[in-house]
């Protein structure tokens, strides 16, 4: 047996051709887009709008809950001219969305009369916004909604519907809040021909349906309350949603079936503003009428009622009638229907027995005077107690107690100076004014004098100088009707001014002799410094 080393042989690898790559770039590119645009493809959707403003084909998103699920592909005028077709290509696995009462609607920058809408496409533009519908069965054409749908997620929640006699319709969709928190939206705006008046549906979400109790109120919000009485100036403002657009706003006022829910089948009342609002919850709380005479004095409804500087009531009406008449005669009386504050049943049991026990007794009064000259209005003053002076023109009137009214006014700074006014009307002043000039400056350098007198405690000189400015001003005083309001007043004012010369002249004796006495109260002797 021989050993033969035997060579393995070994065949080469064929090579691949390059010619080869390129058909088999192509089949997988094929193969992507046949996947992309076929099996891969999501439903094709026609949306009909009645203009195209803002959308362009490849462009323009179609959103679900902010999230993209598709695109513009086309937009075409449809055969009758009278509104734009979209070609919409979902994304795939979207069908579930395309229910046939699912709802589209188109979402841009808007600037209606009274609302601002759709900020947000300001960088990104305008996009298509579906909202889920509730049906079984699927569609692939559908007409955009005008605005967007109240309830745009299916959310549980109610409907409370209301009237109002507005000057301008309130949109679709404006924001409803409660202490200004956002709970719902106007679901339905519409005019009714008929009673020229707008009925609303409101859709409160859940679960802040139970804040809507018997006793809330709604109004419409402009955002901004600028108002001017005895407290000064007062501004407030909500949030910036409500200065931009408006909203609709409703809470609790008062304890009137605060503990029961709304009857949602019932028809509510949307009140200009908030004082509109209280004004209206304050006729169910105790009311009575008061008797202004011939001159209403300024007051209007949501003036203020006062009682030993504590709020007290308001206003509800003025004038305030019996008949709806047009024309008030001359000889007829002028009433305001007032409320006044009750926090509770028991607080309304107590403090209405209180105030008709004084009433009866002929114990309470009521004047008006103007917190503040700024203001141009008049609140309402009561006075009770043994001092109160005031005769009743009439108890009742048409089944409603009346509070006596003060017959003569003097607190109203409107209406001294309309007396002062009425009285210096064809009056000669030049001789008057220039001696009334003179007296005031005479008066003012006393004054001055008197501040200088008392550090140097030349109280006999002071005295004989302000006697001799009160004379001076007398006989100005004497160039004025004896009669008149103006010269009434300075008058009175002239008796004080001698009342407090009479009552100064021991002040200023003892001042002279022991000037520590301005201080120490004790004036037999200097005070000696001791220990307690």
């Amino acid at each position: 047996m021989s050993n033969t080393n035997e060579m393995a042989k070994v065949n080469p690898l064929r090579k691949i051709s390059f010619a080869w790559i390129i058909p088999l770039l192509a089949l997988i590119i094929t193969a992507i887009m046949l996947w992309d645009n076929t099996l891969n493809r999501g439903p094709e959707v026609e949306l009909i709008v009645p203009s195209a403003d803002g959308i362009e084909a490849g462009k323009t998103l179609v959103k679900f809950r902010s999230v993209n699920v598709g695109r513009v592909e086309t937009v075409e005028i449809e055969d009758d001219l009278k509104s734009v077709r979209l070609g919409i290509r979902m994304n795939p696995n979207t069908d579930d969305l395309l229910l046939e009462d699912s709802k589209f609607w188109i979402v841009k920058p808007r600037i209606d009369t009274n609302s601002i809408s759709g900020l947000d496409t300001l960088l990104g533009g305008s996009y298509v916004q579906i909202a889920l519908g509730t049906s079984d069965k699927r569609a692939d054409r559908f007409i955009a909604e005008e605005h967007q749908p109240v309830n745009p997620y299916n959310e549980d929640g109610v409907t409370v519907t209301l009237k109002s006699n507005g000057k301008e319709s309130i949109p679709e969709g404006t924001v409803v809040e409660y202490k200004g928190v956002e709970v719902g939206n106007v679901a339905t705006s519409k005019l009714d021909p008929h009673t020229d008046t707008f009925e609303y549906q409101l859709f409160i979400r859940k679960p802040y349906d139970v804040l809507l109790k018997g006793n809330v109120f709604f109004w419409n919000d402009a955002g901004i309350d600028l108002k001017i009485d005895g407290s000064g100036l007062n501004l407030s403002t909500k949030s910036l949603l409500s200065l931009l657009q408006g909203t609709i706003t409703f809470e609790g006022f008062g304890y009137r079936d605060a503990d029961k829910m709304l009857d949602l089948s019932k028809t509510y009342q949307l009140y200009e503003n908030r004082n509109a609002a209280e004004n209206e919850m304050l006729k169910s709380y105790p009311n009575f009428l008061v008797n202004l005479g011939h001159d209403a004095g300024s007051l209007e409804a949501g003036s203020d009622i006062y009682y030993r500087g504590i709020p007290a009531g308001k206003v509800i009406e003025v004038p305030w009638r019996v008949e709806d008449v047009d024309v008030i005669a001359p000889d007829d009386d002028i009433y305001a229907l007032v409320s006044l504050y009750t926090y509770s049943e028991e607080n309304e049991e107590v403090s209405m027995k209180f105030f008709i026990d004084n009433l009866d007794k002929n114990k309470v009064c009521i004047n008006t005077y103007s917190p503040s000259i700024f203001s141009g209005e008049n609140a309402l003053n009561i006075e009770i107690g043994d001092h109160v002076k005031c005769k009743a023109k009439e108890k009742v009137f048409d089944g409603i107690r009346v509070i006596p009214m003060q017959s003569e006014i003097s607190g109203t700074p409107q209406r001294l100076m309309g007396d002062i006014l009425a009285e210096l009307k064809g009056m000669k002043l030049d001789k008057t004014s220039s001696e009334l000039r003179k007296t005031m400056v005479e008066l003012q350098k006393t004054l001055h004098h008197m501040s200088n007198t008392l550090d140097s405690v030349n109280q006999q000189q002071l005295v004989k100088e302000l006697t001799k400015t009160v004379k001076q001003f007398e006989k100005t005083m004497a160039g004025f009707d004896a009669q008149g309001k103006i010269y009434k007043d300075m008058s009175q004012l002239v008796i004080q001014l001698n009342q407090a010369l009479k009552d100064l002249k021991p002040a200023v004796k003892d001042v002279g002799q022991k000037p520590n006495s301005i201080i120490f109260s004790d004036t037999t002797g200097d005070p000696v410094p001791g220990r307690r």
